[in-house]
C-alpha cells in the first residue's frame, strides 16, 4: 500500500518506523587499545634506531651492568649519603679504550698433557680448560679488554713458554684457569696466589671468586698462597711470571656435582672471570671509570720474588714434584703436578 492510499483509507499519514544502529562499544575500545600499542611501538622502534646510531645499550661497547654499578658503587665509597648523588650507581661505564689493559689468559694443560680427569677418566681437565678460557677471551674483548692466550687450541705448551708469552706481552695480569682433582667427596672453586701475598695478586683472586659465588658455585673454598699442602713453594705460573696472577681452581673434575655446574654455568662463569679481572683493574687503579689506561708501563706484582731480586737471583728453591711427593707428609689431594716448584 502506497502512503497516498493509506492517507486516503486511514485519514493520516502512516508513521514511519525509525531504525537505530547499534553501536559496538567494545570493538571500538580494543581497536583505541591496538591504536595507541601502534604508537608506542613505533616511538619506541625509532628511539632504538636513534640509541643504535649513538651507541646504544650494545654490550660489546660497555661494560656489563653488574660490573659497572660494581665498580660506580666502589668509587664513591666515602662519600656520604647516596641520595646526594644517585646516578653515581646507575651511570654505565664506556667501553675499555684500546690499549686500556691487557690480560693473559692461560688455559691449563693441553696437547699431550691431559691434567686431571673425571672419576671415568674419559673427560679431561685440558678439555674443559680451553672451552671457558675461550668464552672469557670472548667476553673480555666484548669489553675492550686486549687478551693474550697462551694456547688456542689442544697443543703442548710448557710452563716456561707460558710464562713467557705472559711476560713477553706486556699483559697487566695473568689468569690461569683449571679445574680441581680429589679421591674424595670434595667439590667448590678454590684460587692460587703466589705466598708473598702480593696486594694485586690478592685482589685479583678474590674478586674472581667473589663474581663466581654470585653465578653460583657449589662452594667457595677461598683464596689460597703457596701450593696446595705447602705454602712455602707455589705453582710455577705465579712465581715466575712479572704482572699480577692467580691460578683458579674452578670446581673439581671428580665431583659429579660441580662438573654439572660447569656444563650448565660455564657462560655464567666466563662472564664472572671477566668481570672479575674488570672489577680488578678498577680496584688497582690500572684504568679509570671511562676505561682510560691510567698507569704508563706494564703493572707488576711488587711482591713477586722474581720483581724483588730479578729472575736471575730467586732466593726460593726450586722443589721438583718428585721431590716433593718424598717430603710430603699426611693425604694431600691430587693436582696438577707439573705446575708447581
Amino acid at each position: 500500500m502506497t502512503e497516498e492510499e493509506f492517507e486516503r483509507l486511514y485519514g493520516r499519514k502512516p508513521y514511519k518506523r525509525v531504525v537505530r544502529r547499534k553501536i559496538y562499544w567494545g570493538r571500538i575500545f580494543a581497536a583505541l587499545i591496538i591504536l595507541i600499542l601502534m604508537i608506542y611501538l613505533i616511538i619506541k622502534g625509532i628511539a632504538g634506531i636513534v640509541s643504535l646510531f649513538r651507541g646504544g645499550n650494545d654490550k660489546s661497547d660497555k661494560l656489563t651492568d653488574s660490573t659497572a654499578k660494581m665498580v660506580l658503587a666502589d668509587t664513591k665509597a666515602g662519600s656520604g649519603n647516596e641520595e646526594e648523588n644517585p646516578e653515581v650507581v646507575e651511570k654505565p661505564l664506556e667501553k675499555v679504550t684500546n690499549g686500556g689493559f691487557t690480560v693473559c689468559i692461560d688455559p691449563g694443560h693441553g696437547g699431550n698433557d691431559g691434567g686431571t680427569t673425571d672419576n671415568s677418566g674419559m673427560r679431561l681437565e685440558k678439555t674443559d680448560c680451553i672451552a671457558v678460557s675461550v668464552l672469557v677471551q670472548e667476553k673480555l674483548e666484548q669489553m675492550g679488554v686486549n687478551v693474550v692466550m697462551t694456547r688456542e687450541g689442544d697443543e703442548t705448551v710448557n710452563l716456561d713458554e707460558r710464562c713467557e708469552t705472559a711476560n713477553s706481552s706486556g699483559a697487566d695480569m695473568l689468569v690461569s684457569i683449571h679445574r680441581n682433582s680429589y679421591d674424595g667427596d670434595i667439590s667448590g672453586v678454590e684460587i692460587w696466589v703466589n705466598n708473598a701475598e702480593p696486594e694485586y695478586d690478592t685482589k685479583l683472586a678474590e674478586n674472581i671468586l667473589s663474581e663466581l659465588e654470585a653465578a653460583g658455585i657449589s662452594g667457595n673454598r677461598g683464596v689460597n698462597y703457596g701450593y696446595v699442602g705447602d705454602s712455602s713453594i707455589n705453582y710455577y705460573i705465579n712465581t715466575d711470571t712479572v704482572m699480577p696472577s692467580c691460578l683458579v681452581e674452578l670446581g673439581f673434575l671428580t665431583s659429579d656435582d660441580d662438573n654439572a655446574l660447569f656444563d650448565s654455568q660455564i657462560d655464567d662463569y666466563a662472564q664472572a672471570i671477566a668481570d672479575g679481572i674488570v672489577k680488578s683493574a678498577f680496584d688497582i687503579g690500572l684504568i679509570d671509570t671511562n676505561g682510560n689506561r691510567i698507569i704508563s708501563g706494564q703493572l707488576l706484582s711488587a711482591e713477586k720474588a722474581i720483581n724483588v731480586y730479578g729472575s736471575n737471583s730467586l732466593e726460593q728453591e726450586k722443589t721438583t714434584p718428585e721431590e716433593y711427593a718424598q717430603n710430603a707428609e699426611g693425604e694431600i689431594y691430587n693436582t696438577q703436578e707439573n705446575e708447581y716448584y
